[in-house]
């Protein structure tokens, strides 16, 4: 049970450095505002996209009792997804614990969104525990692209994003 959740928005109080892999040719970092996130990268539009192709990373920060099973948490991880408008899955994994998390899951698809049309998205949540401090790391990704190519690309960057202590 969780005694406490808060979004991380000051990456100076992560107990280590989010590690990002996205070409700076490709992509540009702009400022987070109060938007919750801690990264977000937009690239520049393309005039045939009908929008920017967008990366953003999200942390919360769980205090838990002692012997929860957080790993538990992810039971429901695909579920918001498969929620969105016209949701089609093209890709979901779960990653077992390891020695540095407490598991993780990847997920992609496609759907409809009214403002922009069909969005490839792909989403990764990894979970990492310290003690009774619990990180959930969230990094999304989507693009109007109906290139395999570039939606491959955008889903590379996605999946390396990981918290380096």
């Amino acid at each position: 049970m969780a005694v406490s959740a808060a979004a991380v928005d000051d990456a100076r109080t992560i107990a280590g450095d989010i590690r990002m892999h996205a070409d700076q040719a490709e992509w540009l970092e702009v400022p987070t505002g109060d938007s919750g996130h801690l990264t977000t990268l937009v690239a520049p539009t393309d005039p045939t996209m009908r929008s920017a192709d967008t990366i953003t990373v999200t942390m919360t920060r769980f205090i838990v009792d002692w012997g929860v099973d957080v790993n538990d948490g992810l039971d429901d991880a695909f579920e918001d997804m498969r929620r969105l408008p016209g949701w089609t899955e093209h890709r979901v994994e779960r990653f077992p614990i390891t020695a540095t998390t407490e598991g993780g899951t990847v997920q992609a698809g496609t759907y409809m969104d009214e403002l922009r049309g069909w969005v490839y998205a792909v989403t990764k949540i990894v979970l990492y525990q310290r003690g009774n401090v619990v990180y959930l790391l969230r990094c999304t990704g989507s693009t109007t692209s109906e290139s395999a190519g570039h939606r491959e690309s955008l889903a590379r960057s996605v999946r390396f994003v990981h918290l380096d202590d």
